[in-house]
């Protein structure tokens, strides 16, 4: 059997022990090319092309974790720096309790922010906060995340624009000249404060979150479950308050206010986007009405859920997770019917109101 030649296979643009960028703790793996490719002289597009020309990687999700789209970086990496591995900086090493190899999936992945790209141009700004970026001018894997609306360290929410000119951030397309990243690569001027302080909701919420990650486990309707189950019971409730929103008469919404939640107080996305798809503001109205349901007392869910009156049918919208099972159970099974569907002519108004938005944003033309 023929055998392959090793120095046919291997990069020989890798030299090792050339770059000397650290890494900071919670860094991303896009943070520390960007940063490397500034401390070699360069713009980050000319050095990743450089050292893998045969990957477009800008117009790829790197943070998630290279395991998909060429592991060996991770080995060229370390043999330029000497030391650094990258693999334990993903967000697939972060989010493995609670998604599983889901991180590594191709299209939308749960809980982390897509880059929505366009070839090298994202239709979703990184999220930053500028004092952060002040202190040590690197992105954080915690930004990534589509619970983080805030930073909990100055009390302030994020931002994704530069304030300047309206831009989104993307600070993989910055020049060599600017040197570090809390610069806008369009109109080249710092990025400065202009984000709103967090509310006491938002900072129990998110600090709640965050812990139930690092902990792995958390408390749902009083009772002790893993993280994994916290984390879809979060995101069945979200989307029960995103229909809840859009269907103010029907009995998911008499069920959000049987909790004391006021449906018009629930924000309606307007593009109808998936969660992780949806601007800082829109899923920070959300997850705050989700966390705080998911940390009432189960009593309450089942008087709620009594008092509605709708059927086990009316809470099947989804997948829903296995805890839910009990106290869904508590309605009434209801009767057995197949609904013939037939699309209507024309469209609502709401949409082409979501269509309408959903085009803004892809051209850039929303300030959110």
């Amino acid at each position: 059997m023929g055998t392959t030649n090793k120095r046919l296979s291997q990069n020989n643009r890798i030299k090792k022990g050339v770059i000397h960028t650290p890494i900071y703790s919670n860094e991303s793996i896009s943070s520390w090319l960007i940063r490397a490719s500034f401390d070699c002289g360069t713009d980050p597009l000319t050095f990743t092309g450089f050292y893998w020309e045969k990957h477009r990687l800008w117009t790829l999700d790197l943070d998630r974790g290279l395991e998909n789209i060429e592991p060996t970086i991770y080995d060229d990496v370390q043999a330029l720096s000497g030391k650094i591995q990258l693999s334990e900086y993903s967000l697939f090493r972060r989010l493995y309790p609670i998604n599983a190899d889901e991180t590594l999936a191709k299209g939308q992945v749960r809980w982390v922010i897509p880059r929505s790209a366009r070839n090298r141009t994202h239709h979703i700004g990184q999220q930053y906060c500028p004092l952060c970026l002040d202190e040590s001018p690197h992105l954080r894997n915690d930004w990534r995340l589509a619970w983080n609306f805030g930073c909990l360290k100055h009390n302030m929410m994020l931002a994704n624009r530069c304030f300047c000119c309206g831009t989104l951030y993307q600070p993989h397309l910055l020049s060599a000249e600017k040197r570090h990243l809390n610069h806008c690569h369009q109109c080249g001027g710092k990025l400065e404060q202009g984000t709103m302080e967090m509310s006491l909701a938002e900072k129990l919420t998110l600090q709640g979150i965050n812990q139930v990650l690092e902990k792995d486990s958390g408390i749902c309707f009083g009772y002790k479950v893993s993280g994994k189950v916290w984390f879809d019971m979060l995101r069945y409730c979200i989307n029960l308050l995103r229909r809840a929103s859009d269907r103010p008469n029907h009995a998911l919404a008499k069920f959000v206010v049987n909790l004391q939640i006021d449906v018009e107080n629930i924000c309606s996305p307007k593009t109808g986007l998936s969660f992780e798809q949806l601007p800082l503001g829109e899923r920070t109205n959300l997850l705050v009405n989700a966390y705080h349901i998911l940390g009432m007392e189960a009593d309450s869910i089942r008087s709620a859920i009594y008092l509605c009156g709708g059927t086990q049918k009316t809470f099947m919208f989804e997948k829903y997770p296995d805890f839910w099972q009990e106290f869904m159970a508590l309605a009434p099974a209801g009767p057995n019917r197949t609904r013939k569907r037939t699309k209507p002519q024309n469209e609502s108004i709401t949409a082409i109101n979501r269509r309408w938005e959903r085009l803004k944003r892809k051209l850039h033309l929303n300030n959110e």
